[in-house]
């Protein structure tokens, strides 16, 4: 009991906190994506314009849509642009460090990803875009599929949260783990883990994270 009620006030602060996936058919969103990776002198982020070329001065020089531009540690690197058709991105990194070779950048990361049509594939974990751990909430009506995924909230009944679309045993109890994997766009490849919250006729409540490898 005590175990529920912590989980029910997790997912509150969750609702209220994070910015989730778009409920809407044609539109997913993920954000507040904690984002962190490294570019080789001479090559780009991945899907961007952003391109690191080397060290003068001191300093990163790092080109942005083509224009040269000067960082050091701390400063801002910003990108916003679409990586392939129906999927934007957007980037609002720090520089952690640099040497001639590399450079090391982190911050948060959004994919936008228009025109969805989930179908269950296997995931590709060595696409040159991947985001982790995008924190997602749902409120699914019945006769709703959970964003993303063909998972379809059919009912509730005794034995729990019925959900169509499930490999087995489809009820899931309050606090029980929904997962996920496959392609929803061209090039585009997600892993749902997500948890059941409230249950109720009309609509079912979930939260937990979704993962997200990109083919630019």
């Amino acid at each position: 009991m005590v175990r529920k009620c912590v989980f029910l006030a997790v997912l509150g602060l969750l609702m209220l906190l994070v910015a989730g996936c778009s409920s809407q058919a044609n539109e997913l969103s993920y954000g507040n994506i904690l984002y962190e990776t490294g570019v080789s002198a001479g090559e780009s982020i991945p899907g961007t314009e952003l391109k690191y070329v080397g060290l003068a001065d001191g300093r990163a020089q790092v080109l942005i849509k083509g224009q040269q531009a000067a960082k050091q540690k701390g400063d801002s690197l910003s990108w916003k642009g679409s990586v392939r058709d129906d999927v934007d991105l957007e980037l609002a990194l720090r520089v952690l460090w640099y040497t001639e070779d590399t450079l090391r950048v982190a911050g948060t990361a959004k994919v936008t990803v228009r025109n969805p049509n989930p179908v269950r594939a296997e995931i590709p974990e060595d696409a040159p875009l991947h985001f982790a751990n995008a924190p997602v909430v749902y409120t699914v009506k019945r006769g709703d599929y959970i964003p993303g995924t063909t998972l379809e909230y059919l009912e509730r009944s005794e034995e729990g949260a019925k959900l169509g679309g499930v490999d087995g045993y489809p009820y899931f109890k309050t606090g029980d783990s929904v997962v996920w994997e496959g392609q929803i766009h061209d090039g585009v490849y997600l892993q749902l883990n997500v948890r059941v919250g409230v249950i109720t006729e009309g609509t079912l409540t979930l939260a937990g994270t979704a993962n997200l490898w990109i083919l630019p």
